[in-house]
């Protein structure tokens, strides 16, 4: 089973390494398993992490806590769409996103947020750390 779990962070931390910083909504069709088995090899490996590996376990936290950024496939393009839209608004300080699109985009990215701060609580959780000893970058 742990060797299971290796490959499939194996995996995942390949395509990691290929993402674009600071992109919000990704598909989830980039993913190389399904979404639910990364989560569920994340959490098995840090809960038999060994406390030491502390380099290991901020790694797994935070490709956990990422996770939440891969989306349905047709939900990361609306997200984009309205990235645009909301880009452009940026522009103009000042102005509120009016566009059906732009709204949406930021709902969805508001739950990617709450998502992400859900899974930093989880992923702690798994691997015995107190949440005010997070790996520093997602508190």
């Amino acid at each position: 089973m742990l060797a299971i779990a290796g490959k499939i962070l194996r995996d995942y931390g390949r395509v990691l390494g290929e993402i674009e910083p600071g992109c919000c909504a990704l598909p989830e069709s980039f993913l190389p398993h399904p979404r639910t088995r990364i989560h569920e090899a994340t959490i098995s490996v840090l809960k038999r992490l060994d406390p030491a590996d502390e380099t290991l376990r901020d790694a797994l936290i935070r490709g956990f806590v990422f996770l939440r950024q891969f989306v349905d496939d047709a939900e990361a393009e609306r997200v984009a769409e309205g990235q645009a839209q909301l880009d452009a608004l940026a522009l103009d300080a000042g102005q509120t996103p009016q566009s059906p699109q732009a709204l949406d985009a930021l709902r969805v990215l508001n739950r990617i947020k709450l998502e992400m701060e859900q899974a930093l609580v989880q992923a702690c959780q798994a691997a015995g750390l107190p949440l005010e000893r997070a790996p520093s970058m997602l508190r």
